[in-house]
């Protein structure tokens, strides 16, 4: 019997190396319970996951996307689980956010360029176009990767850390929508709205996060993201406390890249499947 399940993963149609068809191969290999396809800001390659599923029976496909929303003083993305792609609600979601993306990536390369960097928007759209997917999405990974083979940084890790993560000085705010809106446009498409990886939220402590969350709570929000490659063990205690004390419904997943994202493993950490919530899952696997 199949016990685990992977709801945050992420394919070459955004930033991830695998092509979507490669990342359901990857799952079924490991024997996943299910799988969520939840690429950034794009629902481009759910067709080809969806599709690839298919030839997997006992294999769960969860088509899903990934957004951001604005959290004053913190990073807030927020997982659309169970989504019909083909909602107008979702596309035009997305739409605005890729179109945000689009206007930031130049704005970033210029200040990366008046710090002395050698790169330009040529050296990231190379490397997106080293990954190639339907309709990819170019983001500040890719920047990062440019940075990494131009030698300016060692990882990835050191490009966001160094320069153009949140607080760097390379870093440019984009467009977002509030939290209200963003749940709203998940709900419209039938998905569950997820609050991904809360360890990004850089709070100081439980009443802080707890405060967060009654407030996207009031916004509708579905669930929270115990489980993630970013918490530690303590973390993951605390987040299913807090999940279970307020009634939202508790998922997990890897945010698994690929490559781009050393040392992220599709599948870990393991995340149950009789961990979520009956009706939360009756809603996923339906």
């Amino acid at each position: 019997m199949r016990r685990f399940v992977d709801l945050h993963t992420h394919s070459a149609a955004s930033d991830g190396q695998l092509a979507p068809a490669e990342l359901i191969e990857r799952a079924e290999a490991i024997r996943l319970a299910a799988v969520a396809l939840t690429d950034h800001d794009t629902l481009d390659g759910l067709p080809a996951a969806r599709a690839a599923a298919g030839k997997f029976p006992a294999l769960r496909f969860v088509p899903g996307v990934e957004v951001s929303a604005n959290l004053p003083g913190a990073t807030l993305h927020i997982l659309g689980l169970g989504i019909d792609e083909s909602a107008r609600s979702v596309r035009d979601l997305v739409e605005l956010l890729r179109r945000s993306r689009d206007e930031r990536n130049p704005r970033i390369v210029a200040r990366l360029q008046a710090l002395g960097l050698p790169i330009d928007m040529d050296d990231a759209r190379a490397e997106a176009a080293a990954r190639p997917a339907a309709g990819g999405v170019l983001g500040r990974l890719h920047i990062a990767l440019a940075l990494c083979r131009k030698g300016c940084v060692r990882t990835t890790r050191e490009a966001f850390q160094r320069y153009i993560g949140k607080g760097g000085p390379a870093y440019v705010e984009r467009r977002r929508l509030d939290p209200p809106e963003t749940i709203a446009a998940i709900h419209d498409a039938a998905g569950l709205a997820v609050a991904a990886h809360p360890v990004q939220w850089n709070c100081r402590n439980r009443a802080q996060i707890e405060r967060i969350l009654r407030g996207l709570i009031r916004a509708g929000l579905d669930g929270l993201e115990v489980y993630h490659s970013d918490h530690t063990p303590a973390r993951t205690r605390l987040y299913l406390d807090l999940a279970r004390r307020l009634g939202l419904g508790v998922t997990g997943g890897s945010d698994f890249h690929g490559k781009a994202k050393c040392g992220v493993h599709l599948g870990r950490p393991r995340v149950p499947l009789a961990a979520l919530d009956e009706r939360f899952a009756e809603r996923l696997f339906r």
